[in-house]
């Protein structure tokens, strides 16, 4: 099913102009072109995905289902209504500032089969006082959806995307775009919850210009194998950024998570902090990088992995770096792989509450300096809820 005639198909579904079908043939060639990434981070530091083969993927067989929902003055659009509404928007913005389609294989992919597509436009001086939400319930074999957010100048709002499913197997790649304009603030909260027979590959990008501020909040508790690629563009001067991460692994779930910022412009900042607790035979990787270009001055970058085993087979390996090519730079980074606090645990036990529930309580606590910088208490209950669901099972 991965071929031309496919291709044209998803592009009459979408109803889309030429243009953008021409886009796709191209990506399609790059894609035949380029190898599959290897996966392998250093000695001994990878991970195996050799049973996902891309050329048997059927693309046409999606019935998921994705609800949006955004105050009045919020412009969201399906690609179908969008290629009516806005094409130059789209035509300008669709995998131009952030990502380019020649990137990877899967990248590559992505463009020339995307069967989604939802654009968010948060106009001039406008602040939303709710999350714009969406909610994908993954309902078929291949989801190949596409985000893309343009937060105009002075703006400002939160966007919640849900993605869960119940049972089935399947295969999801994602990719999520930002272009934050002068002073535009733009928090992306992303939960997903898939069932563990699912191969997720999600990419968010993020393109911000001068005093923008872009926050991410990536919990990854679902999946048999996830990979999430998080990265930052600071293309202008005090434009800040914080990526925060939270997965929570058991069984022989995988997870390969990368958070990047580049620090292109001069006062920019950047948090990258992500805390992984895996019990079983889980596995993750952690790769973080704070990159500062050479006329990027007074730069601010701090990263940071925690991570809990709670089994002797659960593996993590952790990869932070930096690359700084000035010195008038206060960059650092750091990371920590550790078991249950046995002093904590026997301080609560003394006190009168019994093993499981001093674990649990430490669990949550362990990924709180996260789930306190939600103020959606709806989407923060969730995410508690299915870890407490979780470690329940667990310990």
């Amino acid at each position: 099913m991965i071929n031309e005639n496919t291709i044209r198909k998803i592009s009459v579904r979408l109803n889309e102009p030429e243009w953008m079908l021409d886009r796709r043939l191209e990506s399609f060639e790059r894609f035949k072109e380029l190898s599959m990434p290897n996966f392998k981070y250093g000695i001994g530091i990878s991970v195996d995905v050799s049973e996902l083969n891309l050329n048997e993927m059927n693309p046409l067989d999606d019935k998921s289902r994705c609800k949006m929902s955004a105050d009045k003055d919020v412009d969201i659009f399906s690609f179908n209504e969008a290629f009516e509404n806005h094409e130059n928007l789209l035509r300008e913005n669709f995998m131009t500032k952030c990502i380019l389609a020649s990137e990877d294989k899967f990248t590559a992919f992505h463009a020339a089969f995307f069967n989604s597509g939802v654009l968010i436009r948060i106009p001039e001086n406008v602040e939303v006082k709710n999350p714009i939400e969406l909610h994908l319930d993954f309902n078929g074999k291949v989801r190949m959806d596409h985000v893309l957010v343009i937060a105009e100048k002075n703006s400002k709002a939160v966007v919640v995307d849900y993605s869960s499913s119940k049972d089935n197997e399947g295969f999801r790649n994602q990719i999520v775009e930002i272009i934050a304009k002068e002073n535009a603030k733009v928090e992306y909260r992303s939960v997903q919850n898939f069932a563990q027979d699912v191969y997720n590959f999600s990419k968010k990008r993020a393109h911000v210009e001068r005093d923008g501020f872009i926050q991410w909040i990536d919990c990854c508790i679902g999946g048999k194998f996830t990979q999430s690629l998080t990265k930052t563009f600071l293309n202008g001067d005090n434009a800040e950024s914080q990526s925060l991460g939270i997965v929570f692994g058991d069984n022989k779930q995988c997870f390969d998570v990368n958070n990047e910022t580049i620090h292109a412009a001069s006062r920019t900042k950047c948090n990258m902090m992500t805390k992984v607790v895996l019990n079983d035979n889980a596995k993750a990787i952690y790769r973080g990088l704070v990159r500062v270009n050479p006329k990027a001055v007074k730069c601010e970058g701090y990263q940071k992995n925690d991570t809990i085993l709670l089994s002797e087979n659960a593996e993590a390996d952790a990869v932070p770096n930096l690359e700084i090519e000035n010195n008038d730079v206060k960059c650092s980074h750091g990371a920590t792989i550790s078991q249950i606090d046995d002093t904590k645990l026997f301080y609560m036990m003394s006190r009168g509450i019994d093993e499981k529930s001093a674990k649990k309580q430490i669990i949550e606590g362990f990924f709180d300096p996260i789930l306190v910088r939600i103020e959606n208490e709806k989407l923060k209950e969730e995410i508690k809820n299915s870890i407490s669901e979780r470690i329940g099972a667990l310990v």
